[in-house]
């Protein structure tokens, strides 16, 4: 069993369980956090804050550390469902909020050192999003935002995320640079944008054994 925590250090934070169910299938359940305020208008009359949360979700398979010592692979389903939450305070009080759910499949392959000091991984999550129960009380405020979110009913992700851990046995840093592609979005019309970058630092501690052990 595991525990992962990370942050970009500004806005968002993951927190992450795995257990080893079989020797060759694993489950796994997060919460990902993400806040920004950005501050005031133009005019200097309003304060946009927004917030989300998403739960995730995955079950899959695994190939454990006495099948192989140095090379990894899995391979998960992944679910997540999550809202968004729009506000602005001044001289306009209004919010936009909704959900959105996310459906994918996960391949990892990675390297793992013989000491199980050090390991790399590089993971590609294919992926479908929609958004939907959209909430609001000020439509003409939120004209643009409302104009993004109806622009496409559902919307193909490709997540590209290269991690480093390293450390003890039980206690490992961790980097993480992941790249996040829509790949039927547009940049500025549509709900998703067309690519992000993110990167992530964190820990993993594990408890009686690796996921993948």
């Amino acid at each position: 069993m595991y525990f992962d925590a990370s942050t970009n250090m500004f806005n968002k934070a993951d927190i992450t369980a795995g257990a080893a169910i079989t020797k060759n299938i694993g489950a796994y359940a997060g919460m990902a956090i993400a806040a920004q305020n950005f501050g005031s208008d133009t005019g200097g009359m309003n304060s946009f804050k927004y917030r989300g949360n998403m739960l995730n979700l995955g079950l899959g398979y695994y190939i454990n550390q006495e099948q192989s010592e140095n090379f990894r692979f899995e391979i998960f389903g992944d679910y997540g469902n999550g809202d968004f939450r729009n506000t602005v305070t001044g001289q306009d009080n209004t919010f936009f909020n909704g959900r959105y759910q996310r459906i994918g499949i996960m391949p990892t392959f990675g390297y793992r050192s013989s000491d199980n000091m050090f390991a790399v991984g590089y993971s590609a999550r294919f992926s479908q999003i929609r958004f939907y129960n959209a909430k609001l009380d000020n439509p003409v405020f939120w004209a643009d935002d409302l104009q993004r979110y109806n622009s496409k009913p559902s919307y193909a992700l490709l997540e590209h995320a290269l991690s480093f851990r390293f450390g003890g046995e039980k206690l490992k840093f961790q980097i993480q640079m992941a790249g996040y592609q829509g790949i039927n979005a547009a940049e500025i019309t549509d709900a998703v944008p067309h690519f992000n970058f993110a990167l992530m630092a964190g820990a993993v501690f594990e408890i009686n054994a690796p996921l993948n052990k």
